[in-house]
């Protein structure tokens, strides 16, 4: 498991970086053992990939990165507040991505959070974001402790 904790200090250093590259294989690679880890369960190994799914679907998309852009966006050419940040890259605004193009910060900004949007949304085999149904079915089914079976988002006392 000590792979995947240099990788959790690989998130914030390239995040503090806003090292896009590096982040996507960072989270590359996170995402190979939990797929793995799906393919290949048991008890141990699955308890590492519920922390895996919590660093790549919550505590890095929600938690680190959205800081890592919000305490940037004053230092832009232009500055922006989260919202409007949002909107122009979710909306794909071709004439506020124009006008911006320049702004080297801005771009690394966005090819940041693309990064992270992919990731946050990625499946494989599963029906939920981050294959969580595959997950959550063989976590329960491996759970020694049938009382505490885990549902999505991983609350306790099964699927809600």
């Amino acid at each position: 498991m000590a792979c995947y904790h240099l990788n959790m200090e690989d998130l914030l250093k390239y995040s503090y970086l806003l090292d896009a590259e590096s982040i996507n294989d960072s989270l590359e690679s996170m995402w190979k053992r939990y797929q793995y880890i799906l393919s290949n369960p048991n008890w141990e190994d699955l308890n590492e990939a519920r922390a895996l799914l919590y660093i790549i679907g919550y505590l890095f998309p929600e938690q680190i990165a959205t800081e890592a852009i919000k305490r940037r966006l004053h230092l832009l050419a232009k500055p922006l507040t989260e919202p409007e940040f949002y909107t122009i890259v979710d909306t794909n605004d071709e004439y506020e991505l124009d006008r911006r193009r320049h702004d080297k910060l801005f771009n690394q900004l966005v090819e940041y959070y693309n990064v992270v949007k992919k990731f946050k949304n990625k499946t494989n085999k599963g029906k939920w974001y981050l294959d969580e149904d595959i997950f959550i079915k063989l976590y329960n089914q491996y759970c020694p402790d049938q009382s505490m079976k885990t549902g999505k988002y991983g609350e306790f006392g099964g699927q809600k």
